[in-house]
């Protein structure tokens, strides 16, 4: 019977759990400067002064982006960033009242092929470079289904560099934060320019909605968020990158 009864438990999903005064969180790898390939980057840092101040230390287990989405639906990690608001995410997930940061995205050209839009809403089907997989706002969102724009997806904002100096795109949408770090890098060529902004998206640490800890540890999150945003902590830390 307890060999029964072991087995049954090793089929069960495995839950990350969270005691007073340490919880676990799903972070992302691929986002720089907001994640670093190894999770640490801006958000690892707001995470974790936030939840110092209520004495609560953090443990960071590191995935794609993709994979804290998973464990987010099935309730696996009790929270996981950088989730952007938008009607879908708002569904899915606890985003609280307050996102981590803003970050703002760009609508970046090649100087050789000059963008005839504008601004956002004088878009006529141009081909927009987009990374899979990443939230640029609900106008973006609109935008492409009403086809002003024709979204053109891939791996990174690397490629969509080398597409843009290939002449293969009009635009593309990058954040602003991560242009500047491909440009500090040497990975952004002094003839991609930065057309005009997108907006801002609000980015959260979103808490699952199955993990029965989500509710309470979102309310000590959040307080800590309050307190940080009071102090001028957070700010510290977004004008640093």
């Amino acid at each position: 019977m307890l060999k029964i009864i072991i087995f049954v438990l090793l089929l069960l999903p495995t839950s990350t759990w969270a005691d007073n005064n340490k919880i676990i969180i799903a972070a992302e790898d691929a986002w720089a400067p907001f994640a670093n390939p190894n999770g640490t980057g801006m958000a690892h840092e707001i995470i974790t002064a936030a939840f110092a101040t209520q004495n609560v230390d953090v443990e960071f287990h590191v995935f794609p982006y993709a994979r804290v989405l998973h464990y987010l639906d099935t309730g696996t990690y009790i929270a996981g960033f950088n989730v952007p608001i938008d009607k879908i995410t708002e569904q899915k997930y606890l985003l609280g009242s307050t996102p981590l940061y803003e970050a703002y995205s760009a609508y970046y050209y090649n100087t050789d092929k000059p963008l005839i839009a504008v601004d956002r809403e004088t878009f006529s089907g141009e081909s927009v470079g987009v990374v899979r997989g990443f939230g640029y706002g609900q106008h973006h969102i609109d935008l492409v289904s009403e086809q002003y724009i024709y979204a053109q997806p891939t791996s990174s904002d690397e490629v969509n560099v080398k597409r843009l100096i290939l002449g293969r795109l009009d635009s593309a949408l990058i954040f602003v934060k991560v242009a500047n770090l491909l440009k500090r890098q040497h990975k952004l060529p002094d003839e991609i320019e930065l057309a005009f902004i997108n907006e801002g998206t609000d980015i959260y640490l979103a808490f699952s909605k199955l993990h029965p800890q989500s509710q309470h540890y979102q309310v000590i999150f959040e307080k800590g968020l309050f307190a940080i945003i009071a102090n001028g902590e957070r700010e510290r830390i977004t004008s640093s990158y």
